[in-house]
């Protein structure tokens, strides 16, 4: 994980820095790093403690003396950038894997699906609607229905078509 004063924050795993800082002994002797407070001479527990803290990369004995390392800052920059955007964040290989539970990113979400697989003055037949929203839906019905209740397609009278 370390290579000299460098950690690698690709390898990191963060349930080894979770399961580092579970341990009330390593815990606090990562905030006496944080806090600049590391005892002169240290027992040998204190010296396990801080060899985990450097094996899971969240301090660093760089110019000879313990300091914390930018760990948390790059986990939370690699999550940040890793995670998706817009609608596609209730998404899980292309098919909805949460409902929003906010009314107007669940109406979103629902309309761009819609988006996706029918074009404006398009018109098709139930079953072809259906099958176009199974692409992203288990309850093609449901998201169906949602837009012809709320106006964004609307059905014939007989139930035969659907268009935007």
């Amino acid at each position: 994980m370390l290579i000299g004063s460098t950690c690698d924050y690709d390898s990191m795993d963060t349930r080894q820095i979770f399961a580092a800082l579970a341990n009330p002994g390593t815990r606090a002797m990562y905030a006496r790093v944080v806090l600049d407070q590391i005892p002169g001479t240290s027992t040998a527990k204190q010296s396990r403690a801080l060899q985990n803290l450097q094996r899971v990369g969240l301090i660093d004995d760089a110019d000879g003396a313990w300091s914390p390392t930018d760990a948390f800052r790059e986990l939370l920059a690699e999550g940040a950038s890793g995670t998706p955007k817009g609608y596609e964040r209730f998404l899980e290989h292309g098919r909805v894997a949460r409902w929003p539970s906010k009314a107007a990113d669940r109406d979103g979400l629902i309309r761009w699906i819609m988006d996706q697989y029918l074009a404006t003055d398009e018109r098709v037949e139930e079953r072809e609607l259906n099958d176009r929203i199974e692409r992203f839906s288990d309850d093609p019905a449901l998201i169906r229905r949602h837009c012809v209740d709320t106006g964004y397609i609307t059905r014939a009278p007989d139930g035969s078509e659907y268009r935007r």
